[in-house]
């Protein structure tokens, strides 16, 4: 199967993503760190996913619903997906690291343990381009450089680089428009 997945599957997937990609897959080594914001429950099951994430984020996004939580100037975000056992139904973040300690049950926690990930830079244009960059990472770069995914959440990071194109672009229906940069972060072993 590693033979098929190298010579087949990978080529077609990077001809694919290729114009999404910014930087190839590479392993980093990351501090933990505690989250807060807001959380949705969902599922891949009927592409429930689709209808449920794209709404939610734009009302945390769109209405500056993070901005209590932020300490000075720090403008990262992180969309966070934490998957249950199932493997089809998921919790959806999308936070701030909480460096001000806040501890009201009111908002989401969720820890981002410390460990190894693959990152990978891509241009967010849509859902079905993330979802391509991620299982491209997933399923294929993972095993055939030699890790395993751990049983962790995986999280997409939006920095100043994301936030200032989508001042000056936006989107149009499902799709971000300038170069709206994000950072993938898988966790492995």
């Amino acid at each position: 199967m590693k033979a098929v997945k190298r010579y087949l599957i990978q080529p077609v997937l990077k001809l694919l993503i290729r114009k999404n990609l910014v930087t190839q897959p590479k392993v980093v080594d990351l501090e933990e760190s505690q989250c807060i914001g807001y959380k949705i429950t969902t599922t891949f099951k009927d592409n429930q996913k689709k209808r449920d994430i794209p709404p939610f984020y734009h009302e945390v996004y769109d209405n500056d619903k993070l901005s209590a939580f932020r300490q000075d100037n720090d403008d990262k975000m992180y969309c966070i997906f934490d998957f249950h056992e199932n493997g089809q139904d998921f919790d959806y973040y999308v936070t701030v690291e909480n460096k001000k300690g806040i501890g009201d049950e009111n908002y989401a926690h969720v820890t981002l343990p410390p460990g190894r990930y693959v990152q990978v830079e891509f241009m967010k244009r849509n859902h079905g381009a993330a979802a391509l960059v991620v299982g491209y990472t997933k399923k294929i770069w993972i095993e055939l450089n030699g890790y395993r995914e751990r049983n962790c959440p995986i999280f997409i990071l939006y920095d100043e680089r994301f936030h200032s194109n989508y001042r000056k672009y936006g989107c149009e229906g499902d799709n971000y428009l300038g170069d709206p940069l994000a950072v993938l972060h898988i966790p492995v072993e």
